[in-house]
C-alpha cells in the first residue's frame, strides 16, 4: 500500500478502565473497509485487526489507530471520567 489509509469511522471511549473501541479505515484505492479493535490491557493499549480478518498489510492501519489514540486521549485521570 503506497498511500495512507482513509479514516472512515472512529468509535472510541476513555474511562477508568482505559481505552476501548474500534476504527474503520478504507483501504485506498478500493472501497473495502478494515476494522481495528482497540482495548486496554495490563501492559497498555492494544490495537489489533478485527477477529477473523486474515488479510496482510495491517501495519499502516494499526499505526494510524495508534496516532488517533494519542491525539484524542485525555491527559489526566480527571479528564477520563
Amino acid at each position: 500500500m503506497s498511500s495512507r489509509p482513509a479514516l472512515f469511522l472512529l468509535t472510541i471511549a476513555f474511562d477508568v478502565t482505559g481505552v476501548h473501541g474500534h476504527v474503520f479505515f478504507r483501504d485506498p484505492p478500493s472501497a473495502e473497509l478494515r476494522q481495528v479493535i482497540i482495548r486496554s490491557s495490563t501492559t497498555g493499549t492494544v490495537c489489533e485487526p478485527a477477529h477473523g480478518d486474515t488479510r496482510d498489510g495491517w501495519e499502516p492501519f494499526l499505526e494510524g489507530t495508534r496516532w488517533l489514540i494519542a491525539l484524542t486521549q485525555p491527559d489526566t485521570t480527571e479528564e477520563r471520567s
